[in-house]
């Protein structure tokens, strides 16, 4: 397990069985899904926000993200095609996998650090991941 600045962060398995757990998907297409969803996020955000991001991360899940040479303006359907096409999956599965994903983000990353990678990506990004219930 990687720890940073006190916090306990998912390793790149134990990312995978929660991306599973919140869409229904099994492990290997949620291992797919999230590869597939955070290298669109690589090619949609900047090289620095990519670092940031990819420093936030467990050391597996960084080799998603390649680095980026110029930022590709899409939106959230065509990201939603891009992930779709890469894993064969269909709509339903696709949107699904997508939002656990972004949830999966949120709650290995922290809202703050999730908000602060987000912040270049159009609304509709960052309302893929769940609201964490209030403890």
């Amino acid at each position: 397990m990687w720890i940073e600045y006190g916090r306990e962060r998912m390793g790149d398995k134990q990312f995978f069985r929660k991306v599973a757990e919140l869409s229904g998907l099994t492990v290997e297409e949620a291992a797919d899904t999230t590869r597939a969803t955070l290298e669109c996020l690589a090619a949609r955000l900047s090289n620095g926000e990519n670092r940031h991001l990819a420093a936030h991360l467990h050391e597996g899940l960084r080799d998603s993200l390649p680095p980026n040479g110029r930022i590709k303006c899409f939106d959230l359907p065509e990201l939603l095609r891009r992930v779709r096409e890469r894993t064969g999956l269909n709509d339903r599965d696709t949107e699904a996998g997508v939002r656990g994903v972004f949830t999966a983000l949120r709650e290995d990353l922290g809202d703050e650090t999730f908000d602060h990678v987000m912040q270049q990506l159009p609304n509709d990004f960052r309302t893929m991941a769940r609201v964490r219930a209030a403890a």
